[in-house]
């Protein structure tokens, strides 16, 4: 019994570390650059996040496309993207702030073209990171602008990334 008295204390304790909880929307110039190439579809972000600890948060995204761009006659759709991220934030100094996320992406992107090229739809999971400033609204307490840069895949031959301009709402 007496082991278990700690783990209900920090259980029953826990939401007294969260801090506030925000929802955000930006808009995403994202970029996928293929064999020196590139498509840039833009993209909607929907962010949903909560202080775990401090200066650290949790970020669920969702980012949602209805365009497509071309490489050579060849169409790139990115769909159904989610991430969660770790967020590392600083404290606001004149009403800038900064965070680092970490994290991992899930993006399906569906290629379609002439009949002699690769048509049908692959899933590119994995390390995710990013990097945002953020400007409090004077005449809005909670309300914060971002600016951010997010690399939501990698490799040596595909690397989708974005940049990002959105609003945060803190609750």
């Amino acid at each position: 019994m007496k082991k278990t008295f700690p783990l209900l204390y920090l259980f029953a304790t826990a939401p007294s570390f969260a801090d506030s909880s925000f929802i955000g929307v930006d808009y995403l110039h994202s970029d996928i650059e293929t064999s020196n190439e590139a498509a840039n579809i833009p993209m909607a972000a929907f962010r949903l996040g909560t202080s775990i600890y401090k200066q650290i948060a949790i970020e669920g995204q969702y980012l949602l496309s209805n365009n497509t761009d071309n490489i050579y006659n060849v169409e790139f759709d990115l769909e159904n993207n989610k991430a969660i991220f770790l967020l590392l934030q600083s404290y606001a100094v004149n009403g800038f702030s900064l965070d680092v996320s970490l994290g991992y992406a899930s993006s399906n992107m569906s290629v379609s073209g002439p009949e002699n090229t690769f048509n049908g739809s692959d899933e590119y999971n994995g390390f995710a990171w990013g990097i945002s400033l953020y400007q409090e609204i004077p005449s809005f307490k909670n309300a914060r602008i971002k600016l951010g840069y997010q690399s939501l895949y990698n490799d040596s031959n595909l690397s989708i990334t974005g940049i990002s301009l959105g609003f945060n709402y803190h609750f």
